[in-house]
């Protein structure tokens, strides 16, 4: 809040949070509801459960998002290669697991230019996990696991590139998921020195911190806002659940989960023209939309539409249409920013 009194305007703040960034966003809401502007909060962490430490919701929806994957792919075999002698979703699924499974006992090799790369079954999970970010990555899971199936050590190679290495360059990662673990280690509540007083198996490792946040917020999340926020949360979202965005919202008088259809890690992760006007009429002009609205994506799983193909039979795309308030450049700039914004957790 120091930055918004800084700038010298009305003293409000006007937030967009995803991922970690709801939990920001939830937090400074509660303390300062009555500054508050326009406040978005898009993929959110469930903040009851985030402080206390059993934040075990956020993996609801983990299946039903990978099995988009399958679907998606049988549904478009001319554009996913994985889908070859595979009729139906659970044909597909049952092929990904008898290859993962067999990756625990016989890793796979595969040397490009000299370079040798090893998946083996964690290696191969991680890689799923972070292709769940961004239906746009599905392509490159499809056509590396295709590599594996078939010993195209180029395909393989591209698959394991989706994992994201540190700035050191090693892997796996520890960049922004190793920072993340450590925040949230600093943010929970509890702290023990005896590992069998914890009922959360996943969440041991953040209780055994010994670090506490410098002014850890302790309040509850029961409040009025100034203005009502809006949530945004995706019931096909692997990290962060519709039910978190439901749950978060209950306690934040008057405000409204807009419900997003898309696969992928918030709302930017699918993009949907529907989506993208109801947060630019909420920050525009202050208007929510009405409780229960759902919104879907605008591009088809497994397609390279641009945005310009995809209004070409309603729009004539001349530079006058692409630069002005229309849907296409709307549409292309929540594409634009989906490729810009890392999904751990920010805020704008």
């Amino acid at each position: 809040m120091q930055i918004v009194d800084a700038l010298g305007e009305d003293g409000l703040l006007c937030y967009w949070g995803v991922s970690y960034g709801t939990a920001l966003g939830e937090s400074v809401a509660a303390m300062f509801p009555d500054r508050m502007d326009k406040v978005v909060l898009d993929g959110c962490l469930n903040p009851h459960d985030y402080y206390a430490g059993i934040d075990v919701e956020e993996v609801t929806d983990s299946y039903r998002s990978f099995d988009g994957f399958f679907t998606g792919c049988v549904a478009h075999p001319e554009a996913c290669e994985l889908a070859q002698d595979s009729p139906t979703p659970a044909d597909l699924k049952r092929k990904f697991y008898d290859l993962l499974f067999s990756l625990r006992y016989e890793p796979y090799v595969a040397k490009v230019n000299g370079n040798a790369t090893i998946v083996d079954y964690n290696a191969l999970k991680a890689v799923v996990q972070t292709a769940l970010y961004s239906t746009t990555t599905w392509p490159i899971l499809a056509s590396g696991l295709h590599g594996l199936l078939t010993k195209n050590d180029t395909a393989v190679a591209a698959l394991v590139s989706l994992q994201p290495k540190s700035p050191s360059g090693i892997y796996p990662n520890e960049g922004p998921e190793a920072y993340i673990g450590g925040i949230r280690s600093s943010d929970v509540q509890s702290r023990t020195d005896n590992l069998k007083s914890l009922y959360p198996i996943l969440e041991k490792f953040f209780a055994q911190s010994q670090i506490l946040a410098k002014g850890a917020f302790t309040g509850d999340f029961h409040v009025k806002t100034k203005n009502p926020i809006l949530f945004v949360g995706s019931d096909r979202d692997a990290l962060t659940p519709l039910v978190s965005a439901q749950n978060a919202s209950s306690g934040f008088e008057g405000s409204v989960v807009l419900q997003h259809g898309g696969y992928g890690h918030t709302s930017l992760g699918r993009p949907s023209l529907c989506t993208a006007k109801a947060i630019r009429a909420y920050i525009v002009n202050g208007t929510l939309p009405a409780p229960g609205t759902k919104c879907e994506p605008t591009f088809d799983l497994f397609s390279n539409a641009t945005v310009e193909q995809e209004f070409a039979p309603i729009a004539n795309f001349t530079k006058r249409t692409l630069g002005g308030d229309g849907d296409g450049v709307l549409l292309s700039a929540i594409t634009r920013l989906n490729a810009r914004i890392p999904h751990t957790g920010h805020g704008l």
